[in-house]
């Protein structure tokens, strides 16, 4: 297996292990009956990405991005399912998904049906996707005031921002391996954040609390 094929493995297999922190959300759900203290906004903004992806894993040819694209769609589906199953606040629930619909069917009825060059599409949506990463990377720093004001790192999980460093460190080596620069970009940057989240717990120490979950997609 050449250095290449070995990077897209291993990207693969952490992006898909990532994706399986949903699990345990939605286990509580079950348990509680109830998904009282879980937000339904990050298991749609994941799907869309992933969704979104996935079609440009299509259009680019780039197998691990299609496998872990396809993967991650499928279980975040799945989270939104028993969300959707245990909610009581399901007009909320309406609206959201009807944002993500929004979000998600705009690009690709733009590549499908409006620009007919295929190279100038595949750019136009490398770059949303560059977008949503980006804020899906970013979405842990939401708390960030709250570390500080506290001088804690309870707000955020350890375990958590190393696996989501470990990806970003996978995908952005493999994107430069394969030149592609809406690969390599957003996991760049995520790498960064990473690194700024991992030097919290340098700043204000380990002992931490269970943090809020941030999924990130290729």
């Amino acid at each position: 297996m050449d250095f290449v094929s070995t990077l897209s493995v291993l990207a693969t297999v952490t992006s898909f292990a990532i994706q399986l922190i949903g699990m345990e959300m939605s286990f509580r759900i079950v348990q509680k009956g109830s998904t009282a203290d879980v937000a339904p906004a990050p298991f749609i903004a994941f799907f869309v990405s992933a969704c979104v992806w996935l079609k440009y894993g299509l259009m680019m040819g780039i197998t691990s991005v299609i496998l872990t694209s396809c993967l991650s769609a499928v279980l975040q589906f799945l989270y939104i399912c028993i969300y959707y199953l245990y909610t009581n606040k399901k007009h909320f629930l309406h609206r959201l998904l009807l944002i993500g619909l929004f979000i998600l069917f705009t690009p690709l009825m733009y590549v499908d049906f409006y620009e007919t060059e295929v190279e100038l599409a595949s750019r136009h949506l490398g770059l949303y996707c560059c977008v949503l990463s980006v804020m899906c990377y970013a979405s842990p720093m939401a708390t960030l005031s709250e570390v500080l004001r506290h001088k804690s790192t309870d707000s955020i999980s350890l375990p958590l921002c190393l696996i989501n460093f470990v990806s970003a460190v996978e995908w952005t080596l493999y994107g430069l391996a394969i030149q592609d620069k809406f690969v390599t970009f957003p996991n760049f940057i995520g790498g960064v954040l990473g690194i700024l989240q991992l030097s919290l717990f340098v700043v204000y120490g380990f002992k931490h609390k269970r943090g809020r979950p941030s999924i990130v997609n290729t």
